[in-house]
Order: C-alpha cells, then sequence, then structure tokens
C-alpha cells in the first residue's frame, strides 16, 4: 500500500465518559488511502474492497476502519445522509459475517502470509476495533443489537490461544491479547492496544467489572513491556520479528497511540516514550539508521539461517 506520510493520524476524542463520542485517534485524514484507491476500490453500497489477481476481496479489518472513519466525521460534521447509509451498511456487512464462537461472535480474516496465518484466523485488534464500531453504532443510532454484538465479542477474549482464541499469559504472569495469533506469540504492540481501547469502551458504556478489569490487566502488562518495543533509534512493530516501523506507522501510529495512552492513564511512563519517540521521528540521522537498517536487517536475518 503506498501511504502519504504528509497524514496526520493524531489523538483523537478522550474521554472516559459513559458517551463514547468520537475514537481515541482520529482517522479521518486516513480516508485518503480509501478514496484514492490505494487500500482498493468501493462497491455499490460504499464497502471497500481489495482487488486481487482474478477476485476481490473484502476484509474486515478495512470496512471496520472505513465505519470508525465516517463515524469521526459524523461526529464533526452531525448526520449526514450519505455517510450514515455507508456507516449502516457497513455494519449490515459486518453483521453477515460474524459468526458463532463458543458463546462469543467473531470474525474471521483472510490468509495472512507475513504471519504464516491460515484463512479463517482471527485478530485480537479487529475484535477490539469492532467492539469499539459496534458500541458507538449503538449510541447513534439506538439499536440495542449492536450492544449485544459488542458484548457478545467481549467473550472472545475468555479464550486463550490453545482454545482458537487470542489470550495469552506471558512468563511474568502479565495478561496479552494477540493481533496475529502465533506460536512463539508476536505481541504487535499497536493491535494489542486497539484491542484494549475496544474493552475500555465496554467499560464506559456498560460499567462491567470484568472489562474494567481485564483494560487495567492490559494497561500495566503494556507498562511492564514498553521498553521491548524501543530502540534508541526507533521503534519496532511486534516482539516477534522486532522489524522496524515505517516512517508513516512511527508518525501516525506509534506515536498517536502513546499520546493517547499518557492522557488517558496519566501514566508517566507513556509521556516518557512518546517524548523519545516523537525525537526519534524529528532526528534527521535517526531517519537515515532506520533507511539503512531497512537494508541490513534482512541479510543479517539470512547469515543466521
Amino acid at each position: 500500500m503506498k501511504v502519504n506520510n504528509d497524514i496526520n493520524l493524531g489523538c483523537g476524542h478522550i474521554s472516559l465518559d459513559k458517551e463514547l463520542g468520537g475514537y481515541y485517534q482520529d482517522f479521518r485524514e486516513a480516508i485518503y488511502h480509501f478514496d484514492n484507491n490505494s487500500l482498493g476500490r468501493f462497491d455499490d453500497k460504499g464497502i471497500p474492497y481489495l482487488v486481487e489477481k482474478d477476485r476481490d476481496v473484502y476484509s474486515i479489518v478495512y470496512t471496520i476502519q472505513y465505519a470508525l472513519i465516517q463515524h469521526e466525521y459524523i461526529m464533526h460534521e452531525g448526520k449526514n445522509e450519505e455517510r450514515l447509509e455507508i456507516f449502516q451498511n457497513c455494519l449490515n456487512w459486518l453483521d453477515e459475517q460474524s459468526e458463532t464462537f463458543k458463546d462469543a461472535i467473531v470474525w474471521r480474516s483472510e490468509e495472512n502470509k507475513q504471519y504464516n496465518l491460515p484463512k479463517g484466523w482471527i485478530s485480537s485488534m479487529y475484535m477490539g476495533q469492532a467492539i469499539s464500531l459496534y458500541l458507538r453504532a449503538y449510541q447513534l443510532l439506538g439499536n440495542e443489537a449492536y450492544l449485544k454484538t459488542a458484548e457478545k465479542a467481549f467473550k472472545f477474549f475468555h479464550y486463550d490461544y490453545s482454545e482458537g482464541g487470542v489470550k495469552r499469559i506471558d512468563e511474568n504472569g502479565d495478561l496479552w491479547f494477540e493481533e496475529y495469533p502465533t506460536d512463539p506469540a508476536s505481541y504487535v504492540f499497536n493491535g494489542f492496544v486497539y484491542t484494549f481501547f475496544g474493552i475500555l469502551d465496554l467499560y464506559r458504556v456498560t460499567g462491567s467489572k470484568e472489562a474494567k478489569d481485564t483494560y487495567e490487566a492490559c494497561i500495566q502488562t503494556l507498562e511492564n513491556s514498553l521498553h521491548k518495543y524501543h530502540r534508541w533509534y526507533w521503534s519496532v512493530y511486534d516482539q516477534k520479528k522486532e522489524q522496524l516501523v515505517s516512517y508513516y506507522y512511527q508518525k501516525n501510529v506509534h506515536i498517536p497511540l502513546l499520546e493517547i495512552l499518557s492522557k488517558l492513564t496519566k501514566k508517566p511512563i507513556f509521556a516518557s516514550y512518546h517524548s523519545k519517540w516523537v525525537r526519534q521521528l524529528n532526528s534527521p540521522l535517526n531517519r537515515l539508521i532506520v533507511q539503512l537498517m531497512y537494508r541490513v536487517q534482512p541479510r543479517l536475518k539470512r547469515l543466521r539461517k
């Protein structure tokens, strides 16, 4: 995907109120990637899809995120009829794609070659963002069915990796949810955070003690492990591959998430790493080192093999 590095996906609506409002991160400028066909095309209902060789492929995560973008515009501009229709169409499509997993509702994904996951795998990030989306749809449209869907999606977080779920407890006893459920664990930074944003939303809307306790356990996990994503010159995507993130990702994913966490929790560790990663981003030397490492790291990996 060709990205536009001029885009800024900064903090959105930072609140712990029961009324959710906009999402924690303002994704509106990301609509550029949809409108310019970087993330595929649109069907006659306004739902994005990808064109891959001889077939059209719909994406769970792109549909969720596109719906969140539409919701963000509605929050800022009012109930535009066209945006509301697309928002509703995305929800209808997601309803059709949902499946039952024991006592939970899930959405399954296409094959992921990067993490060697076959078609049908389930992502904690998609589940968390789906919860955030459905709860906002519930508050915007007043449909109780959306609340029930969010609550049933949360039940999926009860299930360990060994049971087909995404829940893991690491060697320190800390709780994780996996964006990419791999063996060994990958522990993707942004996927974990977007997951527990959904859990936080459920607590805010319903007052669920279980959701509150789960969210707080996730914050503790991140406090204990944030240093694992830090290199002196940049940040890394996960704990398995430890690949350096792109400039776009550092700017529009990792840095905004730390700012959001700092504002939500008031914990100094998030503000501290936010400052470090901003300094990295703004350093021409650091950016040069990253470009060199992109070339060197694959060769080092081949040598190790």
